[in-house]
């Protein structure tokens, strides 16, 4: 299932679908995801896991700031909605 939804797969979506995932970060390719969402093929998307996630949910990085590039592009996406992992409890 590993990168499961790839730039092929969004290729082939309907413009302004919306992605959910709250199964594994790792099903859904990052980068594919960004580039859905820049060309307007995904509308939206709400995760509440992350494929590099270990280093960003469960820690306070309040004094901090987001290292991961492709990670910071998502949250400061408008219609993106990131949530930390909830399943972990």
């Amino acid at each position: 299932t590993h990168h499961m939804v790839n730039r092929e797969a969004v290729e082939k979506m309907k413009p302004g679908v919306v992605i959910i995932n709250c199964s594994r970060g790792g099903l859904i390719d990052t980068q594919a995801m960004l580039w859905g969402l820049k060309q307007k093929i995904i509308g939206g998307a709400g995760l509440d896991v992350f494929e590099e996630e270990a280093d960003y949910f469960f820690n306070d990085l309040s004094n901090s700031f987001v290292h991961h590039d492709d990670f910071a592009r998502l949250l400061s996406l408008p219609n993106v909605i990131i949530t930390a992992h909830q399943a972990f409890f």
